[in-house]
This record gives C-alpha cells, sequence and structure tokens, in this order.
C-alpha cells in the first residue's frame, strides 16, 4: 500500500512539473537537436491574426544572422477514453488536446514534427518518432493510409494530427513571414 502511495505521489509531481514547462521551452529543446551543430538564436515571431488559432507560438531559428528555419507549437484533437470524436465532428465534446512542434526549414518543408504534450491515455501510440517521421520533407499534402501510414488504436488522433499539420502547412505558405520577424 505505501509503496502504490509513493508511486501515486511521485507520478503527481512529475505531472506537475510538467504543467509549468512553457511551450517556448520546449520548442527550444527540439530545435538545439535538429541545428545541433549550430549556435542558433530563436526569435519569437508575432504571429498574425490568420494563424493565431492554429499556433500558439511561432519562432524564427537564426544561426549566423541568418533564418535557417521556422518552429510552430501548436493544439490539435485527440481522443479520449470512454470514445472519441469523429475528426469530422472537432465540436463533439468527446476529445482531449494535445501539443505539438512542427520545425520547417527555409522553404517551409517539414525537418521534423513532435509532440510536445500528449496528456491523453489513449491515441498517444501517434508520439513514436518513427511514425512522426513520415511528415519530414514536406509541406502539407499528407492523407492517412496514402502516404501517412495508419496507427493502430490512435486513427483519431492521428487524423487530427494530419489535418492540422495540413492547414499549418498551407497557412505558412500564404504568410510573408519576411515582413513578421523582427531582424531583417
Amino acid at each position: 500500500m505505501k509503496l502504490v502511495i509513493k508511486i501515486s505521489g511521485v507520478f503527481l509531481f512529475m505531472l506537475i512539473m510538467m504543467a509549468f514547462v512553457s511551450p517556448q521551452k520546449k520548442l527550444d529543446k527540439l530545435i538545439s537537436k535538429v541545428w545541433k551543430d549550430q549556435d542558433v538564436e530563436v526569435v519569437r515571431v508575432v504571429i498574425p491574426d490568420s494563424l493565431k488559432t492554429d499556433i500558439m507560438v511561432l519562432s524564427e531559428v537564426i544561426s549566423e544572422g541568418e533564418t535557417v528555419g521556422y518552429a510552430c507549437y501548436a493544439t490539435a484533437f485527440g481522443c479520449q477514453i470512454g470514445g472519441c470524436a469523429a475528426p469530422s465532428n472537432p465540436n463533439a465534446q468527446t476529445y482531449e488536446t494535445f501539443d505539438y512542434i512542427v520545425l520547417y526549414d527555409t522553404d517551409l518543408n517539414i525537418l521534423r514534427v513532435d509532440i510536445a504534450d500528449y496528456g491523453g491515455q489513449y491515441g498517444y501510440e501517434i508520439c513514436r518518432k518513427k511514425w512522426l517521421a513520415q511528415f519530414k520533407g514536406e509541406n502539407n499534402g499528407f492523407i492517412l493510409d496514402k502516404n501517412i501510414d495508419g496507427i493502430s488504436g490512435a486513427t483519431v488522433s492521428a487524423q487530427y494530427l494530419i489535418d492540422d499539420v495540413n492547414k499549418i502547412g498551407d497557412k505558412m505558405k500564404t504568410i510573408d513571414l519576411n515582413s513578421l520577424v523582427a531582424h531583417k
């Protein structure tokens, strides 16, 4: 019984500590992995109104005074135990949300997609690095079971992530990033 209480206490402590990690810290950590051989500066970009509903944080990644990429921190719907809304019905109350990061190169092709915070107990299979690697090299046009493999146990969460990555990719291509960044 004491062991269960200790384990529960440790788990609760970890959850509380994770809640205080900011999106920018998670972005910085992933950026340092992707641009590991470069000394980079991360500059937060003021998000235009057209992206505010889709992106929580948008950052420019700079190395030696030149832009080397962009980082987006966003939230998508996920499934929860007890049932899920179909991806075509996001207004249903049967979903949870999860946070994810998309890193782009200067041509806005995806370098990496990572799940920053998946709090749900169902659908967490989308957190697997091998599955997320399927997004690399493109910007949008992802279709479940066509150019992105399905994943058992996470169909709804996978579809929401794919839809979001496509939507953000489309919007990133339409905005003038040069006019948004402070150092240019």
